[in-house]
């Protein structure tokens, strides 16, 4: 059902296999403007997280976050916010740490990049970070930063 509820919005997306595609994923970069994820940073203000230049943010993750990729395909950073029921630490993850200073069941783990979250208040926000900078400070500083954007 949601897939001919996302065909129907654009027509180009029923003759067009990537734009349907990234419409199904929720991809679809003429979205970007309207995902409040994407707001909260510009592609420069990122790149230090990241430690090369990005691109302009797209929407991400079934349209629950944006992401802003590296132009060599080398590096991101995902800003993803979920209810707090879908919050999902990978405790079994490389150094997986809780995070007791920030929000509800806060971690920083190493699983396909470096990926800090908490809950705030009833939401789960989740950033993940790849790239020359990615770490766990880089990670947990942008996690940070992304809840304090939130917040304002």
């Amino acid at each position: 059902m949601a897939a001919m509820i996302v065909c129907h919005q654009d027509a180009t997306a029923q003759t067009d296999p990537e734009k349907l595609a990234a419409a199904l994923r929720g991809e679809d970069r003429s979205a970007a403007d309207k995902n409040p994820q994407c707001k909260l940073f510009t592609p420069g203000e990122l790149s230090k997280f990241v430690g090369m230049p990005l691109a302009p943010g797209r929407v991400a993750a079934m349209g629950s976050g944006c992401q802003w990729v590296a132009s060599s395909g080398e590096g991101s950073a995902l800003i993803q916010v979920v209810p707090a029921r879908y919050h999902e630490p990978h405790s079994g993850a490389p150094e997986f740490k809780k995070l007791s200073d920030i929000g509800t069941r806060g971690f920083v783990e190493n699983d396909m990049g470096w990926n800090a979250g908490a809950i705030i208040g009833s939401e789960s926000v989740v950033v993940s970070v790849t790239g020359p900078a990615a770490n766990a400070a880089t990670a947990i500083a942008l996690l940070k930063e992304t809840i304090t954007r939130k917040t304002k």
